[in-house]
């Protein structure tokens, strides 16, 4: 396992369009791992579907053991976030969450929303996401709206004060996004790293091939000092 060093070229498109599709960036060992702890926490066969504990979806409370086999933890995730962080970004745990086949007819959420507000606010910088195994279009992918972490901003600087979460909905973000929906389809290992600020959801699952999603989450250490804060500059606390 070895680091990974994002160019010039990726970190543009990154700015630009608020997510980075980066393929075979977590090695198959590291994966392997991955799915012997996911599918021992669920209590199932991968080999057996009549084995298969359908009612687990999030896997809130799920922590790797050891620590170092998290999709965090992998030397390429580190090196990636220190790059855009400049050592400054912490965190890159996030709870897995696995999409069954749902029976139901297969269509594009109509809106999304942006993470850190729920029951308590937890602001954060970058998010990124990874899949255990090949996820095909309609396959429960994770969806996200291009461009929408401009929009996001622009909306947070017109409204300073709604930053902790007294924004009237999420789907403000979604209507507003200058891009439609787009799936993020790809093979177990490939990452797609989102700003926090960009619109995204889940989708449901039409395929026979259950969709394991692990998910990372960086704040800035200085979170509690600029949390009420919205640059000017969208980028004035990265390193890129």
């Amino acid at each position: 396992m070895s680091g990974y060093t994002l160019s010039q070229a990726q970190i543009d498109s990154f700015k630009e369009n608020g997510y980075l599709t980066l393929r075979g960036v977590i090695d198959m060992p590291f994966i392997e791992a991955m799915r012997k702890q996911i599918w021992a926490h669920v209590g199932s066969d991968p080999d057996d579907p009549s084995t298969w504990n359908t009612d687990k979806g999030a896997l809130n409370g799920f922590r790797w053991e050891p620590r170092e086999e998290g999709f965090g933890e992998h030397p390429a995730m580190k090196s990636i976030m220190a790059q855009l962080g400049g050592g400054e970004f912490r965190g890159g745990g996030g709870a897995p969450i696995i999409k069954w086949k749902d029976e139901g007819d297969w269509s594009m959420p109509n809106g999304g929303h942006i993470d850190a507000y729920g029951g308590q606010w937890y602001p954060f910088m970058i998010g990124a996401t990874t899949y255990l195994y090949d996820v095909e279009p309609t396959g429960g992918a994770f969806i996200y709206w291009g461009k929408s972490h401009k929009s996001t901003h622009a909306y947070f600087r017109e409204h300073p004060t709604e930053i902790d979460g007294s924004f009237p909905n999420h789907r403000i973000f979604s209507d507003a996004s200058p891009e439609g929906p787009s799936e993020f389809v790809g093979k177990a290992g490939d990452v797609v790293l989102w700003h926090a600020f960009l619109v995204h959801n889940g989708s449901r699952n039409a395929t026979d091939s259950p969709r394991f999603g692990i998910f990372g989450r960086w704040s800035h250490q200085k979170q509690g000092e600029i949390k009420h804060e919205i640059p000017e500059d969208l980028w004035k606390y990265w390193a890129i």
